[in-house]
């Protein structure tokens, strides 16, 4: 069997097939691709007691009986040293603080047993602390429990649950962006030639702000006068630039997705495979098998496989053996 490739003859069978569009057409905004040095979330953890359960709590916890008393003796209740009960579990509960958060505001909390208990359900979390990593006390959690999946009942983990707005912040969060009069854009990705073009892209925006790389990969902007921190990140976070593409190619083996950039290169290779073959780019080859010359990219050889009729698991086997011969000039990402 032999093929000719032509622009207009080509198949998508058993796999769906997407190719992005070259970067350099696409123009997108800094605050897509970077972001302000010290404007982040902060993370808060704390222990803490369900109680309300339906005997699907932990069944044999020495912590639980301390925990227990020591809130009843508290609350100046004396209980027995034999208290047990299966309507109590043990948990720990996370949360994230957004930049400049307030006293008072209240945030989402997830909890997660740390015991035997089979589920969180019906249950509700006294009141418990949350710290951040320097021992301080950020937010105070209480409140009834919900299940994430209740839409799929008997489904999924019935041990973590969220409470919608059931952390009050007790301690403000105040971020640091300006250092010596100047702040700094991160790149989420690090790469030259974007951070060249930001650079001057802010440069010619702010003249006076004389951006330029420092350490850590860092781009600082000096503050102009005349201009508010506010419209400063506003205006910057605003300007849009063309980033430049990476070359990956990424393959999701279980649904057989195949994702890439439309300039990924490969190397002249020969790829043989049974029955068949292919013309690409005015190279015959006779045999079965598909010569792909120096020009050629992932594109091309992937248009000719799907067009002959190459099931997704070859397509990968394909791709991965290109990759080990160092013939496909890209990340190769599997999943």
């Amino acid at each position: 069997m032999k093929v000719k490739i032509n622009a207009i003859s080509l198949c998508l069978i058993t796999t769906v097939f997407l190719s992005t569009l070259a970067y350099s057409e696409i123009s997108v905004k800094i605050r897509d691709i970077a972001f302000i040095d010290g404007l982040r979330a902060n993370q808060v953890f704390g222990f803490g007691l369900v109680v309300g359960l339906q005997g699907t709590g932990d069944s044999k916890s020495t912590l639980i009986r301390s925990s227990l008393k020591n809130i009843l003796n508290n609350l100046g209740l004396e209980e027995g040293e034999n208290f047990t009960s299966k309507n109590v579990a043990a948990v720990l509960i996370t949360a994230k603080l957004p930049p400049f958060i307030r006293v008072g505001d209240r945030i989402d909390i997830t909890v997660s047993s740390i015991g035997d208990a089979k589920s969180l359900e019906g249950g509700i979390l006294i009141q418990s602390p949350l710290k951040g990593a320097d021992d301080i006390i950020y937010v105070v959690a209480q409140g009834a429990l919900s299940i994430i999946d209740a839409k799929k009942r008997g489904k999924g983990i019935r041990t973590v649950a969220q409470i919608i707005n059931g952390g009050v912040v007790e301690r403000e969060i105040e971020p640091e962006i300006i250092t010596d009069n100047s702040i700094s854009l991160v790149l989420k990705e690090w790469d030259f030639t974007v951070a060249d073009r930001i650079i001057k892209s802010v440069s010619k925006k702010y003249p006076e702000s004389k951006p330029a790389t420092t350490k850590g990969g860092r781009i600082r902007i000096n503050l102009p006068r005349d201009v508010n921190i506010v419209e400063l990140v506003s205006t910057v976070e605003n300007i849009e630039i063309t980033p430049i593409a990476r070359a990956r190619v990424v393959v999701n083996e279980k649904d057989g997705t195949i994702v890439m950039g439309e300039d990924v290169k490969i190397s002249e290779v020969v790829v043989s495979k049974d029955g068949l073959t292919v013309n690409v780019e005015g190279e015959n080859s006779k045999g079965n098998s598909a010569l792909l010359k120096e020009s050629s990219t992932v594109k091309d050889l992937m248009d000719s496989l799907n067009y002959i009729g190459v099931n997704t698991s070859e397509i990968i086997s394909i791709l991965k053996a290109l990759k080990d011969a160092g013939a496909l000039h890209a990340d190769l990402i599997i999943r």
